[in-house]
């Protein structure tokens, strides 16, 4: 039988201090790589051997990300950042919320919420403390 976690989070980072000409940001260094269960072995072997590089990942597949950008890069809205998915085989809450700790760190900012369910019973929910830039987390087993 499958265990199943079920994720969505949205990180709003600023961008007050970035120029309108500045590169795109390296998502996939910050938040980390997707892995699709369709991706190729070649994928899979690099999430085998460096995990540490992609989003958290099941037996099916990594988490997945959306991200929109303001055209207005300095803005105290310049780019927002859906993470979501379901993951198989795969239940380590803490884990999870380490993952997103680290990425919020990376940014700057203004919100960020993540809920996280796994069917065994387990919840988590955090958002990030602007004020003392580190996660709040409420857990419910």
């Amino acid at each position: 039988m499958s265990v199943w976690t079920h994720v969505a989070g949205i990180i709003r980072a600023d961008g007050i201090n970035i120029n309108d000409n500045a590169p795109q940001p390296d998502w996939d260094k910050i938040v980390g790589k997707e892995v699709l269960w369709a991706s190729g072995t070649d994928v899979w072997e690099e999430y085998e051997n460096h995990p540490e590089r992609f989003m958290p990942c099941g037996s099916e597949g990594s988490l997945k990300k959306v991200i929109w950008t303001n055209p207005n890069k300095h803005s105290m809205a310049a780019y927002t950042i859906s993470v979501f998915g379901d993951l198989r085989d795969y239940g380590d809450l803490d884990a999870i919320a380490k993952w997103f700790e680290d990425t919020c760190k990376q940014l700057w900012i203004r919100n960020a919420v993540l809920t996280v369910e796994c069917e065994l019973g387990s919840r988590l929910t955090a958002y990030w403390d602007t004020e003392h830039d580190k996660l709040i987390q409420t857990k419910e087993t």
